[in-house]
């Protein structure tokens, strides 16, 4: 584990970056996972939850790049991934495809969700990438204000050797596990 320092408005902020799955797991807080592949991203996000409390509840998993554009349809849509993980994980995966729109919506959703009791709320957020989103925040690309909702904790895969992936692209199409899988492929 180990701090990585970045400048937001003028301050230095420490974000909490780790290496450690079982610490990422044990923790209820939303975790960014940050992998070279996208089946990397997805491996590591299984196994936290598998490791963590709430392994006995659903893993849902979706793509930034199948989230509706239109703010109400995103909404639906995110109430509808909600339910389907209550008491478990959502996995959302390529977050830095998220058009800008996407971005603010979802921003707005999270910060709502932080102050609800219900059910559908009792759910850990996990986002996964396979770039540097806090380059895309620098650069402009990326959501400052939603980069920070989704990196609370910084799970980094260690880098593989090139063309190598975690799990197989036939693993990763069609989960074995049980697990739902959202994204259109």
């Amino acid at each position: 584990m180990h701090n990585v320092w970045t400048a937001e408005r003028d301050h230095a902020v420490p974000l909490l970056a780790v290496e450690d799955e079982h610490l990422a797991s044990r923790s209820p807080a939303r975790l960014l996972i940050t992998a070279p592949t996208q089946p990397g991203v997805e491996t590591l996000a299984m196994r936290v939850h598998e490791t963590g409390p709430r392994a006995r509840f659903p893993f849902v998993h979706t793509c930034a790049s199948d989230l509706p554009v239109e703010p109400e349809v995103l909404r639906e849509y995110c109430t509808t991934v909600l339910a389907a993980a209550t008491g478990g994980s959502v996995l959302i995966t390529g977050v830095e495809e998220m058009p800008p729109v996407v971005q603010e919506v979802l921003s707005e959703l999270l910060a709502g969700l932080e102050f609800v009791r219900s059910p559908s709320a009792d759910v850990r957020l996990i986002s996964g990438t396979t770039v540097s989103l806090l380059d895309r925040v620098a650069a402009g690309t990326f959501s400052e204000r939603l980069f920070y909702r989704l990196n609370t904790i910084h799970l980094m895969a260690a880098d593989n050797p090139p063309g190598v992936a975690l799990v197989s692209e036939l693993d990763a199409v069609h989960p074995s596990d049980g697990s739902t899988a959202m994204c259109a492929r």
